[in-house]
């Protein structure tokens, strides 16, 4: 394939102007004057077969290195290298294409590079689904040596991207959240507790804590960092209903709790809890019993691997019943749902009631900013007014179900689709430093 360049439509123009030309001319010379296109015409045939046998010497050598596995909803960075061996300044123009499972700005750009010279460079996808896929293809084409013609070439390799759900980055875990299966505590001493590791006194440290022994062989006054003896049952139901399907910003509101749920079963394991997860529709689709370590949390990330939406209303009632089957004790339970399908008669509500009638329930729901703005937002169109109502009821339902849900005992959780997963695990740090389960 290609594509002719600016300068090949103007040589074009000029040889279209002389065939003209040659035809309005008269006389004795018309014949030949008529005929005087066809030299230069045949000129530029010649050049662009030239500078199609003159490819192979350019030399141009385009890669790209592309990760092997990408977080869901973050951003993937591939990296794109272009080198000229050649003996001559190459222009070339390179633009990536992606699947639906990818979105990405498919931005055109253009690189000039010297003889012997290498650009790198690098372009960005967010995946939105979980799963293996491929990062697309990359389109390029290089202008010939007599800037006549651009030659397309597709750069196409067997590269694959497995889209897992997020994980906890090394920022936002605390010296606690480091050591598996406990958590550090800056309480005073209590019974329960046992010794963990000595660091350097801090300001706000209790003196009960200081260790006299290790600061008078250091010569650093010393303290003792405890973890608590506790050990926490948690059961997370994951809603892959209908409504799962909506979308929330880039991601629908299933991705978004994938990666909620992702981000907690692996805090709670670096806690030493026991965990236990469900997915469900209209019935319990897949199911993970208690379990806790590395082998817990490598089998929460396979059923999160693996959840996808159904068109099927939610029944949290079959949920919880198979929630109380795994639970022996009192225990927290998270429900990751979308809080418009729970009314006072509803099987939602039925569930709570069920589940809170022992265990602990926080439901996590996802605040859908769009339709908030447009409640008090401007009117432009004629429908407008009847969006912002219909945004206000909306707005106003889900109100008053987290009030039912609160008389009933559960804990709500309600925030925007990137502030959902921060929430969550605040509201679980704070069960556990209040020994609440």
């Amino acid at each position: 394939m290609i594509t002719i360049s600016d300068r090949g439509y103007w040589i074009i123009g000029l040889i279209v102007i002389i065939g003209i030309a040659g035809q309005w001319l008269g006389g004795q010379w018309s014949a030949i004057a008529s005929q005087l296109w066809a030299l230069p015409a045949a000129l530029l045939v010649a050049a662009i077969f030239a500078e199609r046998a003159a490819l192979p010497a350019a030399k141009l050598h385009i890669a790209r290195e592309v990760p092997h596995q990408a977080q869901l909803g973050e951003k993937l960075i591939i990296n794109l290298f272009i080198t000229n061996n050649g003996q001559r300044k190459v222009y070339i123009e390179c633009q990536p294409s992606y699947p639906d499972c990818f979105s990405a700005d498919s931005r055109l750009t253009r690189y000039q590079l010297q003889p012997g010279k290498s650009v790198t460079d690098y372009y960005e996808l967010l995946p939105l689904e979980l799963g293996s896929a491929s990062p697309g293809e990359l389109h390029t084409r290089m202008l010939g040596f007599m800037g006549l013609v651009w030659w397309y070439r597709r750069i196409e390799d067997d590269a694959e991207v497995q889209v897992v759900p997020r994980s906890m980055s090394t920022i936002s875990r605390t010296m606690g959240e480091r050591f598996t299966g406990a958590g550090v505590s800056r309480k005073p001493i209590q019974g329960g507790m046992e010794f963990l590791v000595h660091r350097e006194y801090q300001q706000g440290d209790p003196l009960q804590s200081v260790d006299w022994k290790a600061t008078a062989r250091s010569n650093e006054m010393m303290v003792r960092i405890m973890t608590r003896e506790q050990r926490m049952e948690m059961a997370i139901l994951l809603d892959c209903g209908r409504t799962s399907q909506l979308q929330a910003g880039k991601l629908s509101q299933l991705h978004h709790n994938v990666n909620v749920v992702a981000r907690l079963s692996e805090l709670a394991v670096n806690h030493g809890d026991h965990i236990a997860c469900i997915t469900y529709a209209d019935k319990p689709l897949s199911m993970m019993t208690l379990s806790s370590g590395i082998r817990g949390l490598r089998r929460s990330r396979e059923i999160l691997k693996n959840a996808r939406s159904v068109p099927n209303e939610s029944n949290l009632l079959a949920a919880a019943l198979q929630a109380r089957r795994l639970l022996g004790h009192r225990a927290l339970v998270v429900v990751l749902t979308d809080l418009s399908n729970g009314d006072d008669a509803s099987q939602f509500s039925q569930a709570v009631r069920l589940l809170g009638s022992k265990h602990m329930v926080v439901v996590a729901s996802i605040d859908d900013t769009e339709i908030q703005q447009m409640r008090w937002s401007g009117a432009s169109h004629w429908m407008d007014p009847y969006r912002s109502f219909a945004a206000l009821e909306y707005c106003r339902q889900r109100q008053l179900t987290t009030m039912k849900l609160k008389q009933q005992g559960a804990s709500v959780i309600t925030a925007a689709p990137d502030k959902l997963d921060t929430a969550v695990l605040d509201y679980y740090r704070m069960l556990r430093q209040r020994v609440a389960v």
